[in-house]
């Protein structure tokens, strides 16, 4: 078993659980259990990437299939993935997905999948 792999199923899984209060990185190694600086240290090597980075794209990418296929306000599905703010959320999700939270939604509609 990959060790990639094994931090996939623990974080999706723990991402899903408490999406609108995201896991603190101490809270995150200690569901792992690893230390944080074990935490940091594997993620750099399996995932090029930090514990946070990983996981703010985690929580961009629920945010992307919400967007997609649910009904929800773009303010419900930037709450419900644990941003208190529209603005953090739209600016964090544009630098991701190149484009807006609006125009994702509004694009995905017109594709008529």
């Amino acid at each position: 078993d990959r060790i990639d792999d094994r931090i996939d199923d623990r974080f999706d899984h723990l991402a899903f659980l408490r999406f609108e209060e995201p896991l603190a990185l101490a809270e995150l190694a200690r569901h792992a259990g690893l230390s944080k600086r074990q935490l940091e240290r594997l993620f750099a090597a399996e995932l090029d990437c930090t514990p946070s980075s990983y996981y703010m794209q985690l929580r961009l990418n629920i945010a992307r299939t919400r967007l997609r296929y649910s009904q929800a306000s773009i303010a419900e599905v930037a709450h419900g993935c644990g941003f208190g703010s529209n603005s953090y959320f739209t600016r964090r999700y544009s630098r991701l997905f190149g484009r807006t939270p609006s125009a994702e939604r509004r694009r995905h509609r017109a594709s008529g999948i």
